[in-house]
């Protein structure tokens, strides 16, 4: 294995670790939470999670799963405005 397949390694592991820190979390603020709303949000949020950790557990070593590449907020924001500056320029030009 050389130093580039150690690090895609590393990567996955610390993707998938998230994944499951995330679905923890939210399994615990679901276990305070009695509001009917907010538990239905809650659940919704877990089995999104689940989703995400299971497209991260099935995909090949060597494939990150679309929605585990730059998945920040700043990223998802700076999508956000070039897909909308790109709806602009098509409606005006």
């Amino acid at each position: 294995m050389n130093r580039g397949d150690h690090r895609s390694t590393d990567a996955a592991a610390l993707r998938l670790a998230a994944a499951v820190a995330e679905i923890e979390g939210l399994h615990a603020a679901l276990l305070h939470t009695v509001e009917p709303g907010r538990r239905k949000r809650l659940l919704a949020e877990l089995a999104r999670a689940a989703e995400r950790l299971a497209a991260l557990a099935a995909a090949p070593p060597a494939r990150v799963p679309a929605q585990a590449r730059g998945n920040s907020p700043r990223q998802r924001r700076r999508r956000a405005l070039l897909r909308g500056a790109d709806w602009l320029a098509r409606r005006l030009g």
